[in-house]
């Protein structure tokens, strides 16, 4: 006699939480940076970067080309721009942080994501993510409305953190 039971069981696997724009910041020295800050000297001082960076260029968002500025160290680089000035209550000449770029292992995202962090470690803390393997590149992405943060992977560890906003080009 053959007897069978039947069971119907749902496994669920715990969802890392959606991003918020916390997910979009760093603590340096113990000052907090994010995406959207405006830039001003003090915060230039307080990470010991400098205040007025290099020039890199005009980059086009929404069809109208704004200035951007690099501002780096050791491990870190930021950029500056006047992104959006037309559109929010700032003048031209007043810029916020577009762009955060980690390759310091000491630098931990957040959610304690850091360079050297594995795979499964930046799958654990944000979920799979979008991955792109581009030009011998392996990036994985995770976006909030114009947002994106993205880990660049090599030999299953991270070895680059950007946080930027997207200007809907490759370029």
């Amino acid at each position: 006699m053959f007897t069978c039971l039947s069971s119907n069981v749902v496994l669920a696997e715990a969802m890392p939480p959606v991003l918020t724009k916390e997910d979009f910041s760093v603590k340096f020295k113990g000052q907090p940076v994010a995406l959207g800050d405006r830039w001003t000297p003090d915060i230039a001082r307080k990470i010991d970067v400098p205040v007025d960076g290099s020039f890199t260029g005009e980059v086009p968002f929404d069809g109208v080309h704004y200035k951007f500025f690099q501002h780096q160290k050791a491990g870190v680089s930021l950029f500056t721009s006047n992104l959006w000035w037309d559109k929010a209550e700032r003048s031209v000449d007043e810029y916020i942080v577009s762009q955060i770029t980690l390759t310091a292992e000491a630098i931990p995202t957040p959610r304690g994501v850091h360079v050297g962090s594995t795979r499964r470690e930046l799958n654990s803390a944000y979920g799979t993510g979008q991955v792109d393997n581009d030009a011998g590149e392996e990036w994985i992405t995770y976006g909030l409305g114009k947002k994106l943060l993205s880990f660049e992977m090599k030999g299953g560890n991270v070895i680059k953190i950007t946080m930027n906003y997207d200007n809907g080009t490759s370029e």
